[in-house]
């Protein structure tokens, strides 16, 4: 079935439509996000290359180059669903949308209210219900909870019975934590942070080289398909050149040819030397291109190389 064409817009972000890259290679990325429409523009429909070709007016060859190229800069994934594939978008604007302008293909995560994060200060410092939603509804910062635990904790104070009293009481009063368990509160968040965006980048690292081998993989199987798709109608129509020539000439001519390239109406064969690559091409051609168009049901190019 064939997916319905986007609306009259296709939601671009702006580091796609001013990307420094060839003109062309945006022109495919933009009808890739055409087809991610009506999925929110977060993958397109399941797809046989046949398909994702038609649909974005690209040869199928230019189309599998464009993808390598859209991979390795990495605006999209390519996933393998037997013989189809889904492409998903991977890139996200980082400037925030014009008023009335659609949003991005990835949505930020919304940022916790405050009373969400002294809710959950108070949690880790081990501040129980009820007491923990009666302060939940004063105008605490999350990050004086932090530095009042510091200061409980100061080997100084090794002799409070009830830290998390103390602390309460602190926080009840609205006294400010001494300035130097701020300082040491916010570079502890400052550094939790960083360590955390680096394991992030590591883990996004490892899930990318993986994403990408599947792909790659995926890719070439679709090209090795099509190339051995091609490999056979060339056996059948030698076969059938076999009964239409002497023996002599066959062997002399195209035994041990075999097609090196294949795609959009195109074959590449490779055959022994130099010189039948001379005599295939200005003498034997019409009839051999006549009997592959036979066996493909259309016509077909071919063009001889030595190396066979």
């Amino acid at each position: 079935m064939k997916p319905a064409l986007p609306p009259s817009y296709v939601n671009t972000p702006m580091s796609i439509a001013y990307a420094e890259a060839d003109d062309a290679l945006i022109v495919t990325m933009t009808r890739i996000l055409g087809l991610c429409w009506a999925y929110d523009y977060e993958r397109t429909p399941t797809l046989t290359p046949e398909q994702a070709a038609e649909l974005t007016s690209r040869p199928r060859s230019t189309l599998y180059r464009h993808l390598k190229q859209l991979r390795e800069m990495q605006w999209i994934r390519v996933e393998q669903v037997g013989r189809r594939i889904i492409i998903r978008p991977i890139i996200a604007r980082n400037a925030e949308p014009a008023k009335g302008q659609a949003t991005s293909m990835v949505h930020p995560a919304k940022e916790p209210t405050p009373n969400e994060a002294l809710l959950q200060a108070l949690a880790d410092i081990g501040v129980e219900n009820p007491k923990r939603d009666q302060l939940s509804g004063l105008d605490i910062d999350p990050l004086w909870v932090q530095a009042w635990q510091l200061w409980a904790k100061h080997p100084h104070r090794r002799t409070l019975t009830n830290p998390v009293g103390n602390i309460i009481l602190k926080l009840e009063s609205g006294e400010r934590p001494p300035g130097e368990f701020l300082r040491a509160t916010e570079q502890e968040i400052r550094l939790r942070q960083w360590l955390q965006q680096q394991e992030e980048a590591g883990r996004r690292e490892v899930l990318d080289d993986h994403d990408q081998l599947e792909s790659d993989a995926s890719l070439q199987d679709l090209e090795e398909d099509d190339l051995s798709e091609a490999r056979r109608l060339w056996t059948r129509s030698l076969e059938e050149l076999k009964l239409q020539m002497t023996r002599a000439t066959f062997d002399t001519w195209l035994r041990g040819s075999r097609v090196i390239e294949a795609g959009d109406g195109h074959l590449t064969i490779a055959v022994r030397h130099a010189h039948a690559v001379d005599w295939l091409q200005h003498r034997l051609l019409p009839v051999i291109e006549r009997t592959v168009a036979r066996h493909a049901d259309g016509t077909i190019d071919i063009t001889f190389v030595a190396g066979g």
